[in-house]
């Protein structure tokens, strides 16, 4: 009997059938337990909340390009330091920066603040990479622009000049390669204590020029570095001492013209008119030619803002193995400071803001005083000429590790039996950028009252500007690119310590100009430029004229396609689950291109809305967006549609999985 109850027992279980007893299955005869079914469960995808961020008072970010505006290779690593560590600066998390925030492979970096002072907040910083120089600028948050950006660019150790391209050039060479000034080998040798050996060459020297076909009718110059004999490569250690180097370092030199050239010829030409150059030398300027530097004792402060007219400027960098940095050349038998000699060719169009000529047997340090102090121009006010023979030449360098210019000393232009160019020779007692630079600054707070002031920006109907347009301030050897990325508002702009010389203003799309006219606050035109529909370059002899004012575009495009975009963390495990997660939005940073031109970024705090400008006949407009995983510096890309169709910017991240018992399946 009982164990055909048993085999019953079993069939039961097998067709499913219930049996209720107390406690437990049991079989009378074998007192044997069977236990229950165990209770269904299944695999649950925890949706991702706990990767939110909290929402931050303001935002900026940075996008990195070399020096020709392209983006960097995939394999390129670039970090970012802020001189001084100010602790206002955030990851996008909202937490204090750690190590992994301040390098990226995806040529964007991303910060937030926890809020803006009414009086804004200003940052430096320093952007390096392998296999290119440094660079750095300035980024300021202001109530009214929250959440900004800025464009750095990169110039490669290496850079071949390209027709239609940037006028810069670099190279890298090893000191064994270079010859002396009649062009014959050298032997170069070198001993820690001793210094270079030439083998009674006296020096050694590489010669970079611009290649005058390449760049006929744009720019002019050259740089010659000359090392002599006994020069000591002497590097900073870890805790900052001076440590000779023990072997031969390689050299790098890079040059940078100012294309002055170039705006003599086209300055109020036609294609002036209609015009301008995508990217410039001058857009590579360490800082950005609108910078602080070292006040005049005339001035009641420690700095003044203003800026540089440049006349070229070159990097020089010497590098060991070790990657370890020359900062100096040692000392000579004299204890004097070994120094190399700095040879730069001037664009002979070239124009002299603040003019001051060496008379013949005259002193050098006493007649610049007449017209500069600490290099700054002190002249009230300064009446420009083209550059000529014997002017004085006020010689910067640069800090890398800080992202300051620095006086150094005065150079003599010198005639060299060309038609197109000019020398300056300075001795240089470390390696840095050297720039030659007239600095000047509005002088009277009746030139300028309001040295940061807004201005709006309309299309040619009246209405709010809605393009992604540019506005370009130029004058010989200066240049500044305000970007749509720059402004948070496109229908605005603003100018912080403008310069304070006669300077022309574009706006530019696409690589051409659609400004029709400027008007003052009291609606006076400005410039000579009438309201007309024809596109024009405005011309300031004071930009502080703008104060209040307004440009009008001559363009009206159609009204842009609103579209709009979520981020959002998603599973990226939500297969290896029964039940999967549904995304989580999240506060992070986009930065968004037009034609792979960086045009705009935003901070929002979940879905949100780009405009997308609509492609004339004929045109093909492509968009992109790059976008961050708040929780840490990884950057992702994607191509979005020309249209108003919604689309997400998904996130993955690894979700927790949790096993669940199964609910709702019960009958009656």
């Amino acid at each position: 009997m009982g164990n055909k109850q048993f085999k019953l027992t079993k069939l039961a279980l097998a067709l499913g059938v219930s049996v209720s007893l107390a406690g437990c299955f049991s079989d009378n005869d074998n007192n044997v337990d069977i236990k229950p079914p165990p209770e269904p469960t299944q695999k649950v995808v925890a949706p991702p909340t706990d990767q939110v961020v909290e929402k931050q008072a303001g935002s900026f970010s940075i996008v990195v390009t070399d020096s020709l505006g392209n983006a960097l290779a995939d394999d390129v690593t670039a970090s970012i330091t802020f001189p001084g560590n100010p602790a206002t600066v955030l990851n996008t998390a909202g937490e204090a920066l750690g190590e992994d925030d301040t390098t990226s492979a995806a040529g964007s970096f991303a910060f937030t603040v926890a809020e803006i002072p009414e009086a804004g907040l200003t940052f430096d910083f320093v952007v390096t990479a392998n296999g290119f120089l440094s660079n750095s600028g300035t980024v300021e948050l202001t109530a009214d622009d929250a959440d900004v950006a800025e464009l750095i660019r990169l110039t490669p150790r290496t850079l071949t000049q390209e027709a239609g391209k940037a006028p810069i050039i670099a190279t890298t060479s090893a000191l064994t390669d270079l010859k002396d000034a009649d062009g014959n080998d050298v032997t170069v040798t070198y001993t820690a204590g001793t210094g270079l050996s030439l083998g009674g060459a006296g020096s050694i020297e590489l010669n970079k020029k611009l290649d005058s076909t390449i760049n006929a009718g744009k720019a002019a110059g050259g740089v010659k570095v000359k090392l002599k004999e006994g020069t000591k490569f002497v590097a900073k250690n870890a805790d900052g001492e001076d440590v000779e180097l023990d072997e031969l370092p390689t050299l790098t030199v890079a040059y940078f013209g100012n294309e002055a050239t170039g705006f003599a010829a086209n300055n109020g030409t036609a294609d002036d008119n209609a015009n301008a150059a995508a990217d410039s030398a001058l857009d590579a300027f360490p800082g950005g030619l609108a910078l602080t530097v070292a006040a005049p004792e005339s001035e009641d402060a420690a700095n003044v803002s203003g800026s540089f007219t440049t006349g070229g400027f070159v990097a020089i960098e010497l590098v060991d193995s070790q990657n370890r940095k020359v900062k100096n050349f040692g000392k000579n038998a004299d204890n004097q400071d070994n120094t190399l000699e700095v040879a730069m060719q001037v664009d002979a169009k070239t124009v002299n803001p603040c003019p001051i000529t060496l008379p013949e047997g005259g002193d050098l340090a006493a007649e610049a005083a007449k017209a500069f102090d600490k290099g700054v121009c002190t002249v009230a006010a300064p009446v420009a000429r083209p550059l000529a023979a014997e002017d004085i030449f006020p010689v910067w360098s640069y800090d890398e590790d800080a992202g300051k210019w620095t006086f150094e000393s005065y150079g003599v232009v010198k005639a060299n039996g060309t038609d197109d160019t000019f020398d300056v020779v300075v001795e240089v007692n470390h390696l840095s950028y050297w720039n030659l630079d007239f600095f000047t600054y509005i002088i009277g707070a009746d030139k300028c009252p309001n040295r940061r002031f807004s201005f709006d920006i309309v299309d040619s109907a009246g209405n709010p500007s809605q393009q992604y347009a540019d506005v370009l301030v130029e004058a010989s050897g200066y240049r500044l690119l305000i970007g749509a990325y720059n402004r948070t508002n496109l229908a605005k702009g603003t100018f912080r310590n403008p310069p304070s010389f006669p300077v022309k203003l574009k706006m530019m799309k696409d690589g051409k100009n659609i400004l029709d006219s400027a008007m003052d606050k009291d609606g006076n035109l400005l410039g000579g430029a009438a309201t007309d529909g024809q596109a024009s370059a405005v011309n300031f002899p004071n930009l502080c004229s703008l104060d209040g004012g307004k440009l009008t575009l001559t363009t009206a495009p159609a009204a842009p396609i609103a579209k709009n975009l979520t981020p959002q963390f998603t599973c990226s495990n939500n297969d290896a689950g029964d039940v999967p997660a549904t995304p989580v939005s999240t506060p992070t940073i986009a930065q968004l291109f037009r034609n792979d031109r960086f045009v705009k970024t935003f901070y929002p705090s979940g879905t949100f809305s780009v405009n997308l400008e609509q492609a004339v006949a004929g045109a093909n407009v492509t968009y992109k967006v790059r976008y961050k995983n708040p929780r840490n510096n990884t950057w992702f890309t994607k191509d979005i549609g020309l249209n108003a169709t919604a689309e997400t910017l998904d996130i993955p991240v690894t979700c927790t999985i949790n096993e669940v018992p199964v609910t709702g399946t019960g009958g009656n």
